[in-house]
């Protein structure tokens, strides 16, 4: 039981593959299938874009406007080793109140054996951790502010954790052109409590900018994303030994590519590349597609439904499903 508790408490602690020495590192996986396609990063979202659902502010809460009014997003991840994630998201405008919403993360790592220190089987634990999210966001020109309140809660058999974090971000909407400029930081707050007395968590708080843009008359748009710059330890070593990349590598690691291509107003053709999990996760010799991700989204008259496949290892890739639905339309139709 002691060996595998200390296990996942040192999963918040010491370095992995990529080094995320925090506790709650599940804030940063992606809330939707889209952004899961474009790189698994977001910090903006124009309006007729395919992130354009009422999960895109999880990630940027300037995110939330008013085109996602009563919208209600639904999202499901089946991570390797029978580890599940999932979101529920809700937005609503009031005028000039402003767009609000709500939501909920949720990453449960199923049942897990448990040993004693001689190796002796105990039975299983449970472990989960969850987020329950508050968002407000206002337009001021073609500037539009929003923050997340969130309450984060880790539990990890007899051992939890919980805090209070807050994001904040920003967004820039060209009044012309399909451009946007997004900025967040995200994960500022406090510890309410730790897994031991001994712990020393961190939170996993992120600055993040990102750019969209689509040509006038070209059927695609751009998307180009730069994260992690607040430094995070051990990010720099390349996969399977202790070699230091180059400088160039370096910067290509805070990166994250994106493109979606629309072959009509309903049906949009996703891509994404991501340089850090593509070094950092794949073999010497054999990469799988690693850092890699593709997906649609299929827009109905009250529904969007979106797909996302990613690639992180040569052992194979994971699905990513998001339902959003228009209640307002969803009323409509029915009466």
């Amino acid at each position: 039981m002691i060996i595998c508790l200390l296990f996942f408490v040192g999963l918040h602690s010491v370095q992995a593959q990529i080094g995320t020495p925090h506790a709650f590192d599940f804030l940063n996986l992606p809330p939707s299938a889209s952004i899961t396609a474009l790189g698994g990063i977001q910090a903006t979202a124009s309006a007729d874009s395919s992130i354009l659902s009422s999960a895109a502010w999880f990630t940027n809460p300037a995110a939330n406007q008013p085109q996602l009014h009563q919208q209600l997003s639904v999202s499901y991840q089946p991570y390797y080793a029978d580890v599940d994630f999932a979101t529920l998201s809700y937005s609503r405008s009031i005028g000039k109140k402003g767009s609000w919403g709500g939501g909920v993360q949720y990453l449960n790592y199923g049942e897990i054996d448990s040993y004693d220190i001689t190796g002796f089987p105990l039975g299983t634990f449970a472990a989960q951790e969850y987020a329950i999210y508050f968002n407000r966001s206002h337009q001021s020109g073609p500037f539009r502010f929003g923050i997340n309140a969130k309450w984060i809660a880790s539990n990890l058999g007899s051992y939890g954790a919980s805090a209070l974090l807050f994001d904040v971000g920003g967004m820039f909407i060209h009044p012309k052109h399909d451009f946007t400029a997004g900025l967040t930081i995200n994960n500022l707050g406090l510890l309410l409590n730790d897994y031991t007395s001994l712990s020393q968590s961190r939170m996993p708080t992120d600055l993040k900018i990102g750019l969209a843009y689509k040509p006038q008359y070209m059927p695609l748009r751009f998307y180009l994303n730069a994260y992690r710059l607040i430094k995070h330890y051990g990010a720099y070593y390349i996969a399977d030994n202790n070699e230091k990349p180059g400088y160039v590598n370096k910067i290509l690691r805070h990166m994250s590519l994106g493109g979606e291509i629309l072959l009509s107003r309903s049906f949009h053709v996703l891509v994404g590349y991501n340089h850090s999990k593509r070094s950092t996760l794949q073999l010497n010799q054999l990469s799988g597609g690693a850092g890699l991700s593709l997906g649609f989204t299929l827009r109905l008259r009250f529904l969007q439904l979106e797909y996302a496949r990613a690639f992180y290892h040569v052992a194979g890739g994971f699905n990513h499903f998001t339902l959003s639905m228009n209640l307002d339309k969803l009323n409509y139709k029915k009466n």
